[in-house]
């Protein structure tokens, strides 16, 4: 299963970047997470490992398997049920004067049928992510 999403901001690489490898910004976009709860300590980098917990209190851990500073952040499930892989991906690529976000979602479920019923609920929750992280980050302070 691969699912990709696209947006446009008006923020510069940088200032999304900033925002998008900071963990504890999650919860303010993403509503399946209620906070992150690192077990690393330092700044994300890979290897680096967190804990999210959902508003509904499910945890699932993690780990940053690819950090480019200012371009790529990937996350890895650990110990999921469902998948047998799982990477959530967001690629940065300049646009103009802002961003253009790619998130991009790869995994192998345990389950065939499982697996096609999670693409198209997968499909469904990926096209709302954007528009959510579109209004986190207009309400940030514009680039100079």
């Amino acid at each position: 299963m691969r699912l990709a999403a696209r947006t446009t901001v008006e923020q510069s690489p940088g200032t999304v970047w900033a925002f998008l490898a900071d963990p504890s910004t999650a919860s303010s976009w993403d509503a399946s997470i209620a906070e992150v709860i690192p077990s690393s300590t330092g700044a994300p980098a890979v290897g680096w490992e967190a804990e999210t917990l959902s508003p509904r209190g499910k945890r699932q851990r993690f780990r940053i398997p690819h950090y480019e500073d200012g371009r790529l952040l990937s996350f890895v499930l650990l110990d999921d049920p469902t998948f047998d892989h799982a990477e959530l991906s967001f690629l940065l690529e300049p646009a103009g004067a802002g961003t253009r976000i790619v998130h991009i979602i790869e995994g192998r479920t345990r389950n065939r049928a499982l697996g096609f019923v999670l693409t198209v609920v997968g499909r469904r929750a990926l096209a709302r992510d954007p528009s959510r992280l579109r209004a986190t980050l207009r309400r940030l302070p514009t680039d100079p």
